[in-house]
């Protein structure tokens, strides 16, 4: 596809090549050949590592990241480039020349497979025409930018892809009228979301060149509190052993939670933590919920946020899932639901609003992160009451 042909990743590392000075558009002027890429996150320590280890010259690569303005850990989460001087990899044509490649992960698998069939443009970082006062230095070849809606339209601009990640098969991910069919990221710009998104595309046309990466491991995030409240609940259960420090993070005191608990959460069917139950055998048995105030006082958490709405005094579930389109969310609804191959399977909870003006209207508490970053953001601002990402209405202390 266009010029990406010429940077077909090399079979082998590269090895021997003299190191040459770090580039940058503003000192070394335009690259030779630019190439434009979106889709998953999932995949960007496998692509850092191909750049500067096989496509670029030891020593030459600039890199150029977004910094999430919700959240300032969150670093080239949504927007990165590097800019470099090809390898010998890269054969006669392209060794020696400035290279520079511009990666999108807004949207993520989604927008790695329906931009590409369908022809569309998408935000993409414009590195050539910026100078180097707009950039903040952040270590040796290493820049950043606080990219937001006022300042969009300077670090950003429209163009197609030409080429897409996907961090999950497309069969599953491909299924329209579904929950894991893609649906368009907003644009920054415009917030709104980007224009003549198809709905309707169920293959990928025989022209494109699919090559399998790796596999991933995928887990499950919860807030620090919920782990602590597993873990007690889970030594008064049995299936941890007594001798777990709450609070541990060695692989045998991790909590688990079951195939069934976990699809029963995605597909909406639990509301409410009251409803959650062990049997405690230190306690004669006794079946007690989850927000017992003896489990909470193992764990050393404080009484959570209880609802008004429905009278009953309950402690919301509160589940984080990613967009429409993004592999995290595609691989969970095939794994635990066995959605949408399985004809009789659950229908995944889907948000009808990010942040409604009643958080308890319904339960579960249903909210959907554009960006995995924002997934942390989330879970951080659930943790300690706290609304940096805008979604989250509930505050410690309230009722």
């Amino acid at each position: 596809m266009k010029q990406l042909k010429h940077l077909a990743l090399a079979a082998s590392l590269l090895m021997g090549s003299q190191a040459a000075n770090a580039i940058t558009p503003w000192a070394n002027g335009a690259p030779y050949v630019t190439v434009y890429i979106s889709g998953a996150v999932a995949q960007t320590n496998a692509y850092t590592q191909a750049v500067t280890t096989v496509l670029a010259q030891t020593g030459t690569v600039d890199t150029f990241n977004d910094v999430d303005p919700t959240n300032a850990n969150a670093v080239g989460s949504r927007w990165t480039a590097h800019y470099f001087v090809g390898s010998a990899n890269l054969g006669s044509a392209l060794q020696g020349k400035n290279i520079l490649l511009v990666r999108r992960t807004v949207g993520g698998s989604g927008d790695g497979v329906i931009p590409l069939v369908a022809g569309l443009s998408l935000e993409h970082l414009n590195i050539a025409n910026l100078p180097a006062s707009a950039w903040t230095s952040a270590g040796t070849q290493s820049w950043t930018a606080s990219i937001t809606q006022s300042n969009a339209t300077t670090y950003l601009s429209l163009v197609g892809s030409d080429a897409g990640i996907i961090a999950v098969d497309p069969y599953i991910l491909l299924k329209p009228g579904t929950a894991n069919y893609p649906a368009p990221a907003n644009a920054l710009i415009t917030g709104l979301p980007v224009p003549n998104w198809p709905t309707n595309i169920t293959t990928l046309p025989t022209a494109f060149v699919v090559n399998p990466l790796g596999g991933l491991t995928y887990g499950i995030a919860v807030t620090l509190d919920l782990y602590k409240v597993l873990q007690a609940a889970q030594k008064r259960a049995g299936t941890l052993p007594s001798t777990v420090a709450i609070g541990s993070y060695s692989e045998a005191s991790m909590p688990s939670l079951s195939h069934e608990f976990i699809g029963s959460l995605m597909a909406g069917k639990i509301g409410a933590w009251d409803q959650v139950q062990i049997v405690d055998t230190t306690n004669n048995n006794k079946v007690i919920s989850l927000n017992d105030t003896a489990i909470l006082n193992d764990a050393g958490v404080a009484q959570p946020y209880k609802e008004s709405t429905t009278g009953k005094n309950l402690t919301p579930v509160a589940v984080a899932l990613r967009n429409d389109g993004a592999a995290t969310f595609v691989i969970a609804n095939s794994v635990f639901l066995g959605y949408p191959a399985n004809a009789n399977a659950a229908s995944p909870a889907l948000p009808t609003a990010n942040d409604p003006a009643d958080e308890d209207a319904a339960l579960p508490i249903v909210k959907e992160p554009i960006i995995v970053s924002a997934t942390g953001t989330l879970l951080s601002d659930w943790q300690n009451g706290t609304n940096a990402l805008g979604f989250n209405n509930v505050q410690v202390g309230t009722s």
